[in-house]
């Protein structure tokens, strides 16, 4: 067997900057740092020291890079380190390769198949799989759109995975490469910020990339060639491991760090056989929320829609954010003097919310976002499960729902019978029957009691003759009397007949009291008549045409419902998407009042229209729950401070207050809300009809009566009443009704329960209060 040597050198050749100080390289310590790791550790190498010599060189000068490499051999080290330089480590690695010395790379290096340099090790990472790893990442975060800037051409090979995956992965890629003449990137980075380029993978230097991403690279040196190769160990970045045959690094970890506030921080790892792995960080409390946002310039996307934007109204030219206002436009200050940025409003090009289209295409304020056009997104902007794939949303600033637009039908006012309408003509109908019911069964109650009779001449006790006032006129008196709760002095004196009293009149204190309760509203409030009640309704008929505003959150609702009566109404609306879907909602309200349609929207939109319309009004309940959110791009940080910022106006009341502002003064009145209004004839005239018709019934059955008697009163005596005696006839009104009746001593006026005799005289033919009365 082969003894080991007691005592191995190792050198090492490294790079220093020009300058009047020389600064220790991040290499050279790593390099110290091995070896004495490992001569402090005997149980790797027992009955051996390590030394090295350490060469430094001037970066690019690979002539005195091979000069020194040459020098070290002559000394007898096993194995070279070094050096990290492109055309300076060549140099070294043809002297090594050739004389079969180990040389340990720390640089990438470029592995081309007929490559036949084979004594070395690089502990670089290889560069496809450090280019998966870049793709890993970059779908993790689901980019659509980053920036490559890469410093040489080495650099579009190193990340070859990554620029041919815009078409596999659906990324849209730019790359730049930074200037080779100068240090000095601002220029670069400006154009990159005016271009929106926020996501951004550099591959160049580490000396640049501390200059731009202020971090660290950590760079280890090497072991033998051969205990390298077949060895597996732990190091500062991680475990170690080679490719027997090429000596590249196979199996090794990545950190994925992420800016915080405070710096960057771990947020996962990647590694070959497990890939990416990003743990949850934990957010920390107490934090400002103006920490992201404060002095910052934000791009706002917005749409115009009453009362969330509109454009201010003027006598002078108005610019910039003094063009709007509204809701949201003072939502917009409100989060933006609490957080501290500042903002530019810019309308969506196309005056759209957001939907996709049959390629899965977003349109709208959705595409600004996704596309980094803009910052934030205020608007009356609904939140879906399908937008919230695509953008971030903040909390809910404010909670709605989707109802029916509808123009206001015609009112039925009160007629002339307006008394008659508490209750339907088929409880009327069932009150009559029940009167006229009640009144024949008091009647034969009343006749069949013996407690119902009484004495007709108590004071003749010979009198066999008895009367009973529950006559079928009385009887139907006393229904009437108790039914209008003014009595009509006929009290029932058997049990029986009390029984059907007292439930008589517990039934028309009920009906009189429901009457009464009912009778106000229907004399001074306007009824209103919709044809349709409800989105059941709209789904069953196709007479009122309906629809809503195209590609917004609504029309998703429908498109993407299962419900059988929403599947329904999107059938009717697709099948005529240029009858039934509106462009914006003003298009909506102008079909609404000219033609026969109703819109189907927000119902806090329909609520600002509907004050402010007279002749619009909601028709049914709320379809569905849905609430307006501030939309940001997907990943972005300034949500989580948007919803921060939200909650604390909502929790003190300024957000109600934004919200009374726009949606009052309402010139319209609230049906539910108005006092009663007086009342006039054309609510109360048919009871003066009512009045005036009793009373000419009247005038007309007292002549009947009169006439009636007048003829039965004759018949019974057998006389003849001429023609001249009517002149009696209006001296006749008195407390009873009177007939003239001629004999041969005196004239006879006999009453209907009365005789009286008067004077034979002219001048006694009018009525006397001292008649005195003749029993027959």
């Amino acid at each position: 067997p082969c003894l080991r040597p007691q005592v191995a050198g190792i050198g090492g050749i490294f790079e220093q900057t020009d300058g009047p100080v020389s600064l220790v390289s991040a290499e050279e310590l790593a390099f110290k740092f091995a070896v004495n790791n490992i001569n402090r550790n005997r149980t790797l190498l027992p009955n051996t020291t390590l030394t090295y010599d350490i060469q430094r060189i001037n970066i690019y000068d690979s002539f005195e890079a091979s000069r020194k490499a040459c020098d070290q051999l002559s000394l007898g080290v096993v194995a070279i380190f070094g050096p990290s330089h492109s055309s300076s480590s060549n140099a070294v690695q043809s002297i090594c390769n050739a004389l079969e010395v180990p040389h340990i790379q720390v640089r990438w290096k470029h592995h081309p198949m007929d490559n036949r340099d084979s004594f070395y090790a690089n502990l670089y990472p290889d560069y496809s799989s450090l280019s998966y790893a870049i793709l890993d990442l970059v779908q993790y975060l689901k980019w659509k759109t980053a920036t490559v800037v890469y410093d040489d051409s080495t650099g579009l090979i190193r990340l070859q995975e990554l620029i041919m995956a815009p078409s596999r992965y659906n990324i849209r890629l730019k790359i730049r490469q930074l200037p080779l003449d100068t240090e000095d990137t601002r220029p670069l980075l400006k154009e990159m910020k005016r271009g929106r380029e926020f996501r951004i993978i550099f591959d160049c230097s580490h000396h640049m990339a501390a200059q731009i991403l202020k971090q660290n690279v950590f760079v280890f040196g090497g072991r033998f060639m051969s205990y390298i190769k077949e060895s597996h160990w732990d190091g500062l970045t991680g475990r170690l491991s080679f490719n027997k045959t090429t000596g590249l690094r196979t199996d090794f970890d990545l950190d994925i760090v992420s800016l915080k506030e405070d710096g960057l921080e771990k947020v996962g790892k990647w590694s070959a056989s497990g890939g990416l792995n990003i743990t949850e960080v934990p957010k920390r409390k107490g934090i400002n929320i103006t920490d992201s946002l404060a002095n910052r310039s934000l791009v706002i996307t917005t749409i115009l829609e009453e009362p969330y934007v509109m454009l201010k109204k003027s006598d002078r030219a108005l610019v910039g954010n003094d063009r709007f206002e509204g809701f949201c436009i003072d939502l917009l200050k409100e989060l933006a003097g609490l957080l501290g940025f500042t903002y530019e409003i810019r309308l969506v090009p196309d005056g759209k919310y957001g939907s996709q289209d049959d390629k899965g295409q977003w349109n709208g304020m959705i595409r600004e976002l996704i596309e980094h056009r803009a910052d934030l997104a205020v608007a009356p902007l609904t939140i879906t499960y399908t937008r919230e794939k695509f953008i971030d949303f903040s909390k809910p600033f404010m909670s709605m729902g989707i109802s029916i637009l509808y123009r206001k039908p015609n009112s039925t006012n009160s007629g002339f019978f307006s008394f008659l309408n508490p209750m339907t003509p088929d409880i009327w109908v069932y009150i009559l029957l029940a009167y006229l019911g009640v009144s024949c069964v008091l009647f034969v109650i009343a006749r069949f009691s013996p407690y119902e009779w009484y004495d007709a001449h108590p004071c003749n006790p010979g009198s066999d003759v008895v009367e009973n006032n529950f006559t079928l006129l009385n009887s139907f008196w006393f229904g009437v009397g108790s039914l209008m709760q003014q009595g009509s002095e006929l009290m029932p004196k058997a049990l029986s007949t009390r029984i059907i009293g007292g439930i008589w009149w517990f039934f028309t204190l009920i009906i009189i009291s429901s009457y009464t309760a009912n009778l106000a509203a229907f004399l001074t409030v306007e009824r209103m008549d919709t044809p349709v009640d409800s989105a059941d309704d709209i789904a069953k008929q196709t007479k009122i045409e309906y629809g809503v505003i195209k590609d917004g959150a609504t029309m998703s609702f429908f498109k993407k419902s299962r419900v059988s009566t929403f599947e329904k109404m999107w059938a009717f609306m697709s099948s005529r998407p240029r009858t039934s879907l509106v462009k914006s909602i003003e298009d909506g309200i102008q079909r609404v009042l000219k033609s026969d349609y109703a819109l189907i929207t927000e119902s806090t939109t329909i609520d600002y229209i509907t004050r402010r319309n007279c002749n619009l009004t909601q028709v049914g309940g709320i379809i569905d729950s849905k609430g307006y959110g501030i939309g940001t791009p997907i990943g972005s940080p300034y949500r989580d401070k948007i919803t921060i910022a939200i909650l604390s106006i909502l929790e003190d009341g300024r957000l109600h207050m934004l919200k009374e502002k726009w949606w009052s003064g309402s010139s319209c009145l609230d049906e539910e809300r108005r006092e009663t209004g007086p009342m006039g004839i054309q609510n109360l005239g048919g009871l003066f009809i009512v009045l005036a018709s009793g009373l000419v019934l009247s005038v007309f059955v007292a002549m009947a009566e009169f006439i009636y008697k007048l003829r039965k009163t004759a018949e019974r005596e057998q006389v003849y009443i001429p023609t001249d005696h009517f002149e009696y006839v209006p001296n006749s009104i008195c407390p009873l009704f009177l007939k003239l009746i001629k004999s041969e001593n005196d004239i006879k006026l006999i009453g209907l329960e009365f005789e009286f005799i008067l004077p034979p005289t002219i001048d006694n033919r009018s009525c006397s209060t001292g008649m005195t009365p003749v029993f027959p």
